[in-house]
């Protein structure tokens, strides 16, 4: 489906496009955003919807798929859904509200990022002590990939990646500005942006001369198109979740249309 672009999830194996359907309608709940930021889905299977799926398949291989992805589980208010289209009518509405209610869920999952602060253990929502690993399991994931698609990045081929999400800049500062000549931020919290945009000042960081942070973009991910052929790499990494499931697909539709033809 998608040339270069992936999805890399700490701390589970990274995720290729073909992969993605598996989770546009469930997302794992995390606790440390406030409601209604995410209102996300345990993947728990109950023992009588596993024997259901089971006697389906064996008839029908269709409702095997269909089946598998109808799980309950809770919000992060403690409330339960019987799956995660009923949660998603509730926080976004039918078809004819669903615009207003949608615009309401993510102002109020800015606002919640607007009051956290511009540091590591901030962006982390109080595990900072997970960034040295958090790195290095990037770093392996990036290093296979530009070995798989760019195996002449070292003859001076020039590079450029776009941090979806960047926050503070954390990964672009620890990863991806070792990696790219440029890297571009898009970050929908202002405080955060400013933070990074004061870490990649030149002199406060030791990437090589030749590398730097460019463009420091203040856009919600949903409302972002991406420059024709600009980037190499789109990376999305602890922020895709924030995205409802028809705006996760379609940010996946356009960095596919005008990812770089390297």
């Amino acid at each position: 489906m998608l040339d270069r672009l992936r999805l890399h999830v700490y701390p589970k194996e990274p995720l290729t496009c073909a992969k993605l359907t598996q989770y546009a309608s469930l997302k794992l709940e995390t606790k440390r955003r406030a409601k209604p930021t995410l209102h996300l889905l345990h993947v728990g299977r109950r023992k009588e919807k596993l024997r259901s799926a089971e006697a389906g398949a064996a008839a029908d291989p269709k409702h095997k798929e269909s089946s598998a992805m109808e799980v309950s589980g809770l919000d992060s208010d403690g409330k339960e859904f019987k799956n995660a289209e009923e949660m998603w009518r509730e926080q976004i509405g039918e078809d004819g509200e669903q615009q207003e209610k949608k615009t309401q869920w993510y102002r109020e999952g800015i606002s919640y990022w607007e009051g956290v602060e511009a540091s590591v253990d901030g962006v982390l929502g109080g595990f900072g002590n997970v960034n040295e690993v958090d790195i290095k399991g990037s770093e392996a994931f990036l290093q296979m990939l530009l070995s798989d698609r760019f195996p002449n990045a070292r003859n001076n081929q020039h590079l450029v990646a776009l941090d979806c999400g960047s926050g503070i800049g954390r990964i672009t500062k620890n990863l991806l500005i070792r990696y790219f000549n440029e890297v571009d931020l898009l970050e929908p919290v202002s405080h955060f942006l400013d933070a990074a945009r004061e870490s990649l000042a030149p002199e406060n960081h030791m990437a090589p001369d030749m590398h730097k942070a460019t463009n420091f973009f203040c856009v919600p991910l949903q409302d972002f198109t991406p420059e024709t052929g600009r980037y190499d790499v789109i990376w999305v990494q602890w922020c895709i979740g924030h995205l409802t499931d028809d705006d996760f697909v379609s940010f996946f539709k356009r960095a596919k249309v005008n990812h770089s033809q390297t």
